[in-house]
């Protein structure tokens, strides 16, 4: 490590190691410090990526972190109701997220940034012409901060004048063997004692699966609960906790020299808690910035922001459902075609969009009167 580097990263997930490893491709000095002794661990999400997305990142399907491909989910309502959205292609991939993330941690080091492992930021400060960061390793001086620390945000909050997010949701994913459904599927369970947040199975092959469950309290009371109703022949071989963002993102995700981005900027889907392709982006777009002084991370605000707002307005406008409305709302989704223009039309990051061109479809305008029609008959 020289004197000053030109970029310090915080935190080695995707969001930070894309950043580092675009910094890097434009002969920056980079560093990343990563708290944890290694890369990828603990697990902290399901590892369900869209193809587009990975293009979008320029991620190569590299076969070792590779767990399985989904064509399309299956959404099931409180009474069990259910439909189907089906691109009858692999549109996603399942990975294996130590794995992924050691992949991009690699690439990184490949391109010339420098990683320190089991090595925690306990402090910055902002100078005139630069970052100074404290770590156990020393004082460490940068040009520029990108902070990709996660949910924690310890950082983010010493030194961001307004930081807030919104909420986060506890979330417990169980490694289940013997799920007993088809591998190229994803399921999402919408459960009358789940309000929060939707249960999950996502398959890695024809045994193994991973199922998460989301609750704001009772959330180990819920996941058993859960298990035995949707899977009650299944093993349980792991166990692991963690926290989703379903909130908006932040406001002001740039401070001097420090760009925050993301889950601790709110890089987030609203609707599902992912935030690998967003996140990503944003790290990317960071590192543009500094690397060929632009307004490619300004840019990516305006653009990607109003995406996830829009994201984060579906979420809050089907979260407002009770349960019979969704019953009767996935009824008429399969009467009025709707399930079968998302299998053509979805896509697995762009919610927000995808329900905007949804509301201007022939599918939609016959589901919008019978729906509300059996809201107010209800």
């Amino acid at each position: 490590m020289g004197d000053e580097l030109d970029v310090a990263v915080v935190g080695a997930g995707p969001a930070g190691l894309l950043a580092a490893c675009e910094a890097a491709k434009h002969g920056l000095e980079v560093a990343v410090f990563e708290e944890d002794s290694i890369v990828g661990r603990p697990e902290k999400c399901a590892g369900l990526y869209s193809l587009d997305g990975l293009k979008k990142l320029r991620i190569p399907l590299h076969r070792p972190w590779i767990q399985n491909f989904a064509r399309g989910a299956l959404f099931k309502s409180p009474s069990g109701r259910s439909f189907l959205v089906d691109a009858s292609r692999d549109v996603a991939v399942v990975a294996n997220r130590e794995r992924f993330d050691q992949y991009l941690a690699e690439q990184a080091v490949m391109n010339g940034a420098s990683l320190y492992i089991n090595t925690r930021v306990s402090g910055v400060k902002i100078g005139n012409d630069g970052v100074e960061l404290t770590t156990r390793r020393g004082v460490v001086r940068a040009r520029y901060l990108i902070d990709s620390e996660g949910h924690s945000a310890f950082i983010a909050r010493s030194i961001h004048p307004s930081y807030k997010l919104g909420e986060w949701l506890p979330i417990i994913q169980y490694q289940v063997a013997g799920h007993g459904m088809d591998r190229q599927l994803v399921y999402l369970f919408f459960k009358h004692y789940l309000p929060d947040f939707f249960a999950y199975l996502v398959p890695v092959d024809d045994e193994l699966g991973k199922v998460g469950v989301a609750a704001k309290k009772n959330i180990r009371h819920l996941a058993s609960k859960f298990m035995a109703e949707e899977f009650p022949n299944a093993r349980v071989v792991g166990v692991q906790s963690s926290a989703i963002y379903v909130g908006p993102p932040l406001d002001n995700p740039r401070v001097d020299r420090v760009y925050f981005v993301g889950d601790v900027a709110g890089h987030v889907k609203a609707t599902t808690g992912g935030g690998v392709i967003f996140g990503g982006m944003a790290g990317i777009a960071a590192a543009r910035e500094i690397s060929l002084r632009d307004d490619s991370f300004n840019n990516y605000v305006k653009n990607a922001y109003r995406e996830l707002r829009r994201i984060y307005l579906v979420r809050r406008l089907t979260a407002r459902l009770k349960p019979n409305q969704l019953d009767m709302l996935f009824r008429l989704i399969s009467e009025s075609g709707i399930d079968r223009k998302l299998s053509e039309m979805g896509d697995m990051d762009f919610h927000g969009s995808t329900a905007t061109r949804l509301i201007t479809t022939r599918e939609f305008l016959k589901l919008a009167p019978l729906f509300l029609k059996s809201l107010i008959t209800s």
